[in-house]
């Protein structure tokens, strides 16, 4: 088909349903022995500016004004994204539509275009289980907004207690959200504060993961969503044109209800893995350090010293998350927000995950979803119970200490879900 630039308005998509994010995990993209696997299944979009990749737990994107070359394989799906800093990651494209793929490129951006020269190697679907959620990996960074400069850090500071940052709060002011003309949340505003966990709870449906995903910009990767309000930390909107999108990442990590370390990657490279994709630099000394700093916070050191350079998905589930916890501490943090971080655990991996949420809280502000009451009474200082009633957005009922939240609510409704008479 042919495709040009004018096909396209400045708010457009084109979809590519059936399609999935690819990680280029040894040799060159162009060389014949390049191993590339599909790490998840996604739709990718494209529109003038950017190139999208989002399923249910993940949401990848790409400026285009960022790319500096696209390699495809040779009579293969895939497509590697090359942006300044790093060219590990791309997408695939159903075999029918990866011709339209690539012209839509060339034609809107203009990008510098290769192919392989010779076929590659098959690609590898990653299971399920090893599926990747870039916006906790790239905590500190998307891949749309790598920084150029590479920096550099002496051994002698990475010691376990430098690892520890100043405390700040989070506050969320008149936070309203939708996707396309459907708005799931109301102008929800909510103190976190510093050096406390904050348990967020709510029936399904309420709003609760997007007003999480909105605290570090994730909302704003997904096509058609939208949002107003303010989310501050240390005082400074974290949605200011002025302020980077690194910076908010680097400052505000996240860890998922699904544990998702990288599929090929050792439990070392694991943790190391934002500190590569945010352009930081360090000498072995120091990744040694770091590495084992992030896995005794994440209460996981003593339990893997000894396999460091095994596969971080042979792990059990509960250790998994903790891997992935280490792994967002590795760019130090200052608030971490965790999504249902033990649905998918054993109480025995829940219990544990509880402690390391227990620990962390006085080096990092914590804010947890979470359906489980008897958990967020465990774990959490502060409570705030969302509801979306009758079909209308999301809003906050009630907040304040956990105690008064669990024992003396001011709102029926509040004492009713945590007593289990709904949700």
């Amino acid at each position: 088909m042919s495709i040009d630039s004018t096909d396209l308005s400045p708010a457009s998509l084109v979809s590519f349903p059936g399609a999935g994010v690819v990680q280029l995990l040894r040799g060159d993209a162009l060389a014949p022995d390049a191993d590339v696997r599909v790490l998840h299944g996604a739709t990718v979009t494209v529109s003038h500016s950017t190139i999208a990749a989002v399923d249910r737990d993940t949401a990848w994107s790409w400026l285009l004004s960022d790319l500096e070359l696209v390699i495809h394989g040779a009579d293969a799906p895939w497509s590697i994204l090359v942006v300044p800093g790093i060219g590990d990651f791309g997408v695939s494209i159903p075999a029918d539509r990866v011709d339209e793929f690539r012209l839509l490129l060339g034609n809107i951006a203009g990008i510098e275009v290769r192919y392989q020269q010779a076929r590659p190697l098959l690609i590898a679907e990653a299971s399920a289980v090893e599926s990747l959620a870039i916006a906790e990996v790239l905590s500190a960074a998307t891949t749309n907004q790598l920084p150029i400069v590479e920096h550099s850090l002496p051994t002698s500071s990475l010691t376990t207690s430098s690892l520890t940052t100043s405390l700040t709060g989070i506050d969320a002011h008149n936070i309203s959200a939708w996707f396309a003309s459907h708005q799931v949340l109301d102008r929800v505003s909510l103190q976190m504060p510093a050096g406390q966990v904050t348990a967020l709870i709510g029936p399904s449906g309420c709003g609760k993961s997007t007003f999480l995903r909105i605290l570090n910009r994730m909302h704003e990767m997904i096509p058609s969503a939208a949002m107003a309000g303010e989310v501050l930390l240390d005082g400074h909107d974290v949605y200011d044109p002025s302020r980077k999108l690194t910076d908010a990442r680097r400052e505000i990590g996240m860890v998922f209800q699904k544990p998702n370390p990288f599929p090929a990657m050792s439990i070392y490279d694991n943790v190391l893995a934002s500190l590569r994709l945010t352009g930081v630099k360090a000498n072995q000394s120091a990744k040694d350090d770091i590495v084992e700093s992030c896995l005794t916070k994440a209460g996981l050191w003593k339990e893997v010293q000894d396999r460091l350079r095994k596969p971080g998905g042979g792990l059990s589930g509960g250790q998994q998350q903790r891997l992935c916890i280490a792994r967002a501490l590795a760019i130090r943090p200052r608030v971490l927000l965790m999504d249902e971080p033990c649905s998918a655990l054993d109480p025995t991996s829940t219990r544990r995950i509880e402690e390391t949420v227990m620990e962390l809280v006085s080096e990092v502000t914590i804010v947890i979803v979470t359906h489980n009451m008897q958990q967020a009474a465990r774990v959490s200082s502060r409570c705030a119970f969302f509801l979306a009633e009758h079909g209308t957005p999301g809003f906050i009922v009630e907040h304040g200490a956990t105690d008064a939240m669990f024992n003396s609510p001011q709102d029926s409704r509040t004492n009713d879900y945590v007593n289990g008479r709904f949700g």
